[in-house]
């Protein structure tokens, strides 16, 4: 493994060599994890959060300054994501306890309207832009582009377990957040037919 990274391995990034990528990745993901854990205290987020910033470096490589401060931008970059995690984590949080607040406040004779399918589908697709960034990016190449996993793997430069790993983990959190909803609509007496047939159709 590297002890440094100097400016012929910035340079190799920046003209997008994936050998350089691996010595600067090496040599400071365990920095960058150790510094993002320090923060949220979990492990899982924090290897999620680590990779997000190295696929940002490699998406920005060409910007990159072969002799600057790497060391302050790439910290900068792992600051950054920790602060806009946990600012759409705050969010999020905002969110549904307006939702629980607004329907506490209805009366009982609303919870017998259905949900209107474009409502639904537009839920889902805030859903998927709280996903992280990078996840986020893979999983719409999947979904949206229906591209599989070796085409996603091939166009990002990341491993064919990497994206598997992150469209299993959007999924995952979709069908968390939607059974959410589902179990809402339950304790409402609502109809959920509707509401599967979306979910069917969007997963």
């Amino acid at each position: 493994m590297k002890k440094e990274v100097d400016s012929e391995t910035l340079k190799g990034l920046k003209e997008g060599k994936i050998s350089s990528f691996e010595s600067i990745y090496q040599y400071y993901s365990g920095k960058v994890y150790n510094f993002i854990n320090s923060i949220v205290k979990d492990r899982i987020l924090s290897k999620d959060l680590t990779q997000d910033v190295f696929m940002q470096i490699w998406d920005k490589r060409r910007g990159i300054l072969c002799d600057g401060n790497f060391d302050s931008y790439i910290f900068t970059i792992a600051r950054n994501r920790v602060y806009h995690h946990i600012k759409r984590e705050m969010w999020i949080q905002q969110y549904f306890e307006a939702e629980a607040k607004e329907q506490s406040l209805e009366e009982k004779d609303d919870a017998d309207h259905e949900l209107d399918n474009l409502l639904l589908e537009e839920y889902i697709l805030k859903l998927i832009r709280e996903l992280p960034e990078s996840r986020r990016r893979i999983f719409m190449m999947y979904w949206k582009e229906e591209l599989n996993y070796m085409e996603i793997a091939r166009q990002l430069s990341i491993s064919e377990k990497t994206v598997a790993t992150q469209v299993q983990r959007s999924l995952q959190f979709l069908r968390s957040k939607m059974r959410y909803v589902a179990l809402g609509l339950l304790l409402m007496s609502v109809v959920c037919d509707t509401f599967f047939e979306v979910l069917d159709r969007v997963f």
